[in-house]
């Protein structure tokens, strides 16, 4: 395959995410499925007090308007613009959307300590190239929790995607058309995606690290959070090789 295929910005995300075309591809995430999830979560015995939440990574707000409905007190969070001019759209105004980094968390003195849960769903992390980002990362999630806190973690299953990896696919999503090629390569699972937007040929590729449950049990000790439940879907049914998800609740470790 072409090494054009894979070419990519070591800050791809930025532009990418704020395309139209991305909303376009990935449309079709379901209202219904964020609440039922967020549910499942809040009937935990631990998350039933509730508190201050943090949605970092919060997309178009599916999740932080959930997390609303159930009686959470919600601050919301992503890169990208477009995404949080939508969620302010269709969200109360009782939520607080921003536009932030994810790696600057730590750098957050108003918020150090402040909330009883935080949550990247949906695998909102794990773009970053340089490793202090990727730890920057973790460490912000850690300092934005409190000492009671917990943190919720949900990322794609590696096993599962090394299973069932789709090399090439073309799908077509309100009149555009995208060729999309998929591959595991040193360390990311990588996609590119190509097609016309506006007349004009467009070329993104998205890269996660292929991080499973051993490497994030890792990492989140490394800043200080210990994983302390994992599940497999958003039913919250126990995790394994086959699911679909892999989805971690931790907390700050004790001394």
């Amino acid at each position: 395959m072409q090494a054009e295929v894979w070419k990519t910005d070591k800050e791809w995300f930025k532009a990418w995410f704020n395309h139209p075309a991305y909303h376009v591809l990935y449309g079709h995430r379901s209202e219904s499925e964020a609440e039922q999830f967020v549910q499942k979560l809040g009937a935990l015995e631990v998350l039933k007090g509730r508190g201050e939440v943090l949605e970092a990574g919060c997309g178009s707000g599916r999740h932080a308007r959930a997390l609303h409905a159930l009686g959470w007190k919600v601050t919301a969070f992503d890169l990208s613009p477009e995404s949080i001019s939508a969620a302010k759209a269709q969200s109360s105004p009782d939520i607080h959307f921003q536009v932030q980094d994810l790696r600057t968390l730590k750098h957050q003195e108003n918020w150090e300590g402040r909330f009883h849960l935080v949550t990247n769903l949906f695998t909102s992390l794990g773009y970053f190239e340089e490793p202090e980002d990727q730890r920057a990362v973790l460490d912000g999630l850690r300092h934005c929790l409190h000492d009671d806190g917990f943190v919720v973690i949900d990322y794609l299953n590696l096993s599962l995607v090394k299973k069932h990896l789709v090399p090439f696919e073309r799908t077509t999503k309100e009149g555009t058309t995208f060729e999309i090629h998929r591959r595991i390569h040193e360390g990311w699972i990588e996609k590119s995606i190509a097609f016309e937007w506006m007349g004009e040929s467009q070329h993104h590729v998205e890269r996660v690290l292929a991080w499973g449950m051993p490497e994030f049990v890792q990492a989140l000790e490394v800043a200080g959070l210990q994983c302390i439940q994992s599940w497999g879907d958003y039913h919250l049914n126990s995790w394994s090789a086959r699911s679909p998800r892999c989805i971690m609740l931790a907390q700050p470790k004790q001394p």
